[in-house]
């Protein structure tokens, strides 16, 4: 697995270490993790033993808050349930990142105390009746949506702005039917660099005005819109 000893972005108002599990089901290009996606690369990458990871973070309880459990695709993991369950022992809280793709995992977790996240963030990637695209079903990411809407554990959507791809009003007015007008919905840049598709390395960066007008987009229709890792000066809360 990969660690980043200390996020101040990853979980909202959280200092946070961000653990990423290995494996995901999507295929998406522009995806910077690659070598936790396939898993050939994931075999032989150089990552770090989960029994040392435990160790550094039960070091760094005096200065960190919350542990985001991130991917590739966390849900893949059959341990996950019980590495909520730890983090929460230590007493961390425990945010969840995750593709929506398998409802019937996030079911189990929001089930049981023992093992349900504090914070669960859900990737809105394209509008559902893309997801194809990318080895998804859109149907899937619905039913993972309506669950955590229905649930009272605090959740946020988040969508990378892809240059050329999701970011036309006619994409932002599809996904923003998933998204209720509590949920906060972040916008962020897209970055070339490591992605899964080397191809897309290519390609120039989204600009800081693209982000900004799609949340300012999202925002007329009524959605809680935010943006991440531009200047927030360019769109305003």
């Amino acid at each position: 697995m990969g660690l980043q000893k200390t996020s101040l972005i990853d979980y909202p108002g959280i200092v946070a270490a961000v653990v990423f599990l290995p494996l995901c089901n999507f295929r998406c290009p522009w995806c910077h993790n690659s070598p936790l996606v396939n898993r050939a690369e994931s075999e032989t990458a150089d990552l770090i033993p989960l029994d040392t990871v435990n160790t550094l973070l039960l070091k760094r309880r005096s200065v960190l808050e919350g542990i985001v459990i991130s991917g590739g695709e966390p849900t893949l993991t059959k341990e996950l349930p019980d590495l909520i369950s730890l983090y929460k022992n230590m007493g961390f809280k425990v945010k969840l990142d995750t593709n929506g793709s398998r409802s019937d995992i996030l079911e189990k977790l929001l089930s049981h105390k023992t093992y349900r996240p504090d914070y669960i963030a859900i990737d809105l990637k394209l509008p559902p009746n893309r997801y194809v695209e990318v080895g998804g079903d859109g149907n899937e990411l619905l039913k993972s949506i309506e669950m955590i809407k229905q649930s009272s554990v605090a959740h946020e959507l988040r969508t990378i702005v892809l240059p050329g791809t999701n970011g036309t009003t006619s994409d932002i007015q599809e996904m923003a039917l998933l998204i209720d007008d509590t949920t906060p919905w972040y916008f962020s840049p897209f970055r070339p660099g490591s992605c899964l598709d080397p191809s897309w390395n290519l390609l120039p960066p989204t600009s800081e005005s693209e982000v900004a007008r799609a949340a300012d987009y999202a925002r007329s229709l009524g959605k809680r819109a935010y943006v991440r890792g531009i200047n927030q000066n360019l769109s305003k809360h």
